[in-house]
């Protein structure tokens, strides 16, 4: 099957919804009796390539086309679609629990254990424990000390203005689901993370929709660092790249889980199950810890550690968002609106930059 062939298919099964960031099709030629499972999800292609692969060996009966989104752009697919997926995975967790609230998700049964904080109602899974970290220019930094805390990165914002002025960048919290999660995550540590917005604010913060476009334009010197970026992602440029480098504040360092849920309108239920299932053995987790730039949810004994622990050292205070309906304060409207001003106020005077 072509690309353009693709691009053409979900062109029509998402019309009237948000355009995917990109359409890929992993999946073998159909053959008779063949199940092919649409997935739709806020995972970068390549990062999950090799995770379907091996579930497609693992159930040569099965095949998948996987479409991806912006986390904002795939909750709107999912509302607004005629015909949804069979699956969704999201790192935005409040927007998956609000989903499954909605009664959109199946339940689902003979799961393999997983982290408590990392289900909801045996409808919502996390696969992944991946934290939200800070990237920096390491030649910027050659000559100055690195922050420690939120609180020492607004101090050092706020005392060299001339340095920081247009080069720090963090999410637009209005366009990214899950930038504006980490956002709300934020301000629920207290006002540290106030303090800390204004200081970007007066910074002249440039805002973007991805971790990607962030690094980039850290590892190019156009920003010397970026604040509240996915780790997994943003740590697997830091190795191949000398010029950026990486770090987990101190005082805490969320940690979230990018999960999978399976739509109650589904008709290949007991496909799609195979596939949440997969994700959460101990063969789908291999894969996602050593052919993928994600991070496993299941722990590596080796010493104890957790996956996450052996990729950064010291002692940071790691905190887990769990997936609650809690998260769901959050996207109250009024709530939101709220929410979005203010921040908005604070960074005012930024560069935004254009969707991608």
């Amino acid at each position: 099957m072509t690309r353009a062939r693709l691009v053409l298919i979900a062109g029509l099964v998402l019309a009237g919804a948000a355009l995917a960031v990109s359409v890929v099709s992993l999946q073998r030629p159909s053959g008779t009796g063949r199940t092919t499972l649409d997935v739709w999800s806020a995972t970068d292609t390549a990062a999950m390539s090799a995770i379907v692969a091996g579930f497609e060996a693992a159930h040569p009966e099965i095949a998948v086309r996987y479409t991806e989104f912006n986390t904002s752009e795939l909750q709107e697919a999912v509302l607004d679609a005629k015909q949804v997926p069979d699956l969704v995975i999201s790192s935005a967790m409040d927007l998956q629990v609000e989903l499954v609230n909605r009664g959109l998700a199946s339940p689902l049964s003979d799961m393999p254990e997983t982290p408590e904080w990392s289900r909801w109602r045996n409808e919502l899974f996390g696969f992944t424990e991946e934290p939200v970290a800070l990237v920096y220019n390491r030649r910027a930094f050659s000559q100055r000390p690195l922050p420690a805390t939120r609180s020492e990165l607004a101090g050092m914002i706020r005392d060299d203005p001339r340095f920081f002025d247009g080069r720090v960048g963090t999410y637009d919290v209005g366009l990214s689901g899950v930038g504006y999660m980490f956002a709300t995550q934020d301000a629920q540590r207290g006002f540290q993370a106030s303090r800390l917005v204004e200081s970007l604010g007066r910074a002249k913060a440039k805002t973007y929709c991805c971790t990607n476009d962030m690094v980039e334009k850290v590892a190019d010197g156009t920003l010397v660092l970026a604040y509240n970026v996915i780790g997994s992602y943003a740590l697997e440029q830091v190795q191949r790249d000398p010029r950026l480098g990486i770090l987990l504040l101190s005082d805490y360092a969320l940690v979230f889980t990018r999960s999978v849920l399976v739509t109650k309108a589904s008709d290949a239920k007991p496909a799609a199950s195979s596939f949440v299932r997969f994700l959460l053995s101990e063969a789908g987790q291999r894969l996602i810890g050593q052919r993928s730039s994600l991070f496993p949810l299941v722990e590596n004994l080796q010493e104890g550690q957790s996956f996450l622990e052996t990729r950064f050292e010291g002692t940071t205070s790691l905190l887990p968002i769990r997936l609650r309906p809690s998260l769901l304060t959050w996207l109250d409207g009024r709530k939101k609106e709220k929410f979005l001003r203010e921040w908005q106020a604070s960074i005012q005077g930024r560069t935004r930059q254009p969707e991608r």
